[in-house]
């Protein structure tokens, strides 16, 4: 097995490292987090009373962002976005779903979940960076067909990403940036 597309597979940044999209994620050296934009959306649920709280939030989403990333595919294509808008946002929704585009006209399916392991969480106002040690190494791409692996993840791989809470206090993966080298 191969690690070429190990540290840039998560076009989906929800995919695997590796084993998502690969080349669809941002390189760490261009990575750029766009700015929240102010929401005047009456908040439908409680917005998080503490950083302690938001950061725990912003955690489970992160977590819930890779579970979903890595069985997505199997699901159909109508359904990619509208289940990984709640996860996920633009631009590394767009990400994602283009990845999962172009795995797909590869014959190329995910395999195994990635196993986050979050090293920090920092949160200022609505943006959170989480930093992971990703263990990838029981997961990748395989053969649509055949089933048989082509890569396999990394067991430590370092992830930045960046997630945005909207005008509903909900968090949202914006930017999965895997930063090659060793964790932290």
């Amino acid at each position: 097995m191969t690690r070429s597309t190990g540290t840039r597979w998560l076009a989906f940044g929800l995919l695997a490292p590796g084993l998502l999209l690969g080349g669809a994620c941002t390189p760490k050296s261009t990575t750029s987090s766009p700015a929240p934009s102010p929401s005047t959306t009456t908040q439908a649920a409680a917005p998080t009373s503490s950083v302690a709280d938001a950061s725990v939030a912003a955690k489970a989403v992160y977590e819930e962002f890779w579970q979903l990333a890595s069985t997505i595919d199997k699901r159909p294509e109508s359904e990619w976005r509208p289940n990984l808008s709640k996860v996920a946002t633009d631009p590394q929704l767009t990400r994602s779903v283009q990845g999962l585009g172009l795995l797909r006209e590869q014959s190329i399916a995910l395999y195994g979940t990635p196993t986050a392991r979050i090293t920090s969480v920092d949160v200022v106002g609505s943006r959170a960076t989480v930093q992971d040690c990703q263990d990838g190494s029981k997961a990748g791409q395989a053969d649509a067909k055949t089933g048989k692996p082509k890569t396999v993840g990394v067991e430590r791989n370092p992830i930045t990403a960046t997630l945005l809470r909207d005008g509903e206090g909900r968090w949202r993966v914006s930017d999965v940036v895997f930063g090659g080298g060793a964790c932290r």
